[in-house]
């Protein structure tokens, strides 16, 4: 699987390439989901639920059907978000085993995990290009370098950056 990171912001990509440096299976590209060539989009449930279908899970991505003809990819894939509870006086809060995870690495890990088990089934169309789409996912500030590290950790645990940083 080759991932596709998308955005507008040329200072965006840039940031993302000094963390996840482009190779075999990650390259970088300035424009929208409609601009690039990919079998699949990664967006955020806000903007893909209403749209597309599914509803909120916080233990697996989704992986819905496009059939909108919107010049998206036939297929969107939804990163759950983490695991959130209300406490005693109702307020909600994130599990308390997940609080160390940051949301882009807990959200990336299981949507790289939804595209390997989507693989893995005898579906007629692969993904081999996932096209993740930093405005789509809420992930398009040049500010923040925490966010792209987040995800090169969840690349290396699937595997597909080596720790190193590397292809895996």
């Amino acid at each position: 699987m080759q991932l596709l990171v998308t955005s507008m912001s040329q200072e965006t990509l840039d940031v993302w390439q000094l963390v996840i440096p482009p190779g075999d299976t990650v390259a970088y590209r300035k424009g929208n989901p409609r601009s690039v060539p990919s079998d699949a989009v990664c967006m955020s449930g806000i903007y893909a639920f209403e749209r597309y279908g599914g509803r909120p899970q916080s233990d697996r991505g989704q992986i819905l059907d496009n059939l909108r003809n919107d010049g998206l990819p036939t297929l969107i894939v939804v990163p759950p978000s983490r695991p959130l509870q209300r406490t005693v006086d109702g307020a909600v809060e994130v599990v308390p085993e997940f609080r160390s995870t940051s949301p882009a690495e807990y959200s990336m890990t299981h949507a790289v995990e939804a595209v390997k088990r989507w693989n893995e089934r005898a579906h007629s169309v692969r993904i081999e290009t996932l096209d993740v789409d930093l405005p789509l996912l809420g992930m398009d500030d040049p500010s923040d370098a925490s966010t792209p590290r987040s995800v090169r950790n969840a690349l290396i645990a699937a595997g597909i950056l080596a720790a190193e940083g590397g292809e895996s």
